[in-house]
């Protein structure tokens, strides 16, 4: 199948801000900035240099594609609100592609994606219906076939393609397990009328 879209392609659920433009199958520009938080503060500076550097504007592109995780809770809703704005400003649809597509892209079913989730524990699974959360120690490598979570660089080449073969699918977070979030011990302010 031969695309020629120019897409944007972004993922925020790990502890990066991976960024790319394709047109088709071809990367025009990748940008990979490692960072363990600020990705809410960094993303749009770092797509608008993506673009400038791609000597691209936002009205170049045709369609948005994002990872919608799993992965870090906060990571993924960073994403997922960032590609539904940008589709919605633009009006041009956003793709959303999980991880567990984006590892298996080009394997045959018999694979299951294993990808890092933290603390020796790993989201495993072929899909999110399937996947579960699971210790390192809990991995049964004798009788599955996995594919571990390529490269930033690989995972948004996948997204691209995706991106271009999916039908259009709004952007909805993939989580797994509940978030590690707790509430706040503290007294809520008393709010003035």
């Amino acid at each position: 199948m031969i695309f020629d879209e120019t897409v944007i392609v972004f993922d925020t659920c790990d502890q990066y801000i991976a960024a790319a433009v394709y047109r088709g199958n071809k990367n025009i520009n990748s940008k990979i900035e490692f960072m363990a938080k600020g990705q809410a503060e960094t993303l749009m500076s770092s797509l608008d240099d993506l673009l400038a550097v791609s000597s691209l504007n936002w009205s170049d592109l045709n369609k948005i594609g994002v990872c919608t995780g799993p992965g870090n809770f906060t990571g993924i809703r960073i994403s997922v609100s960032a590609a539904r704005g940008l589709a919605l400003g633009l009006e041009i649809p956003a793709i959303g592609v999980t991880s567990f597509e984006a590892t298996l892209y080009g394997y045959n079913d018999e694979n299951l994606a294993l990808l890092p989730a933290n603390k020796g524990f790993y989201y495993v699974g072929s899909n999110p219906k399937n996947a579960k959360f699971i210790s390192e120690d809990k991995i049964d490598f004798e009788n599955f076939k996995y594919i571990n979570k390529p490269s930033p660089e690989v995972h948004l080449k996948n997204i691209a393609l995706l991106t271009q073969e999916k039908d259009i699918c709004r952007p909805v977070p993939c989580y797994i397990k509940p978030a590690d979030a707790t509430p706040s011990l503290n007294k809520a302010p008393n709010i003035l009328k």
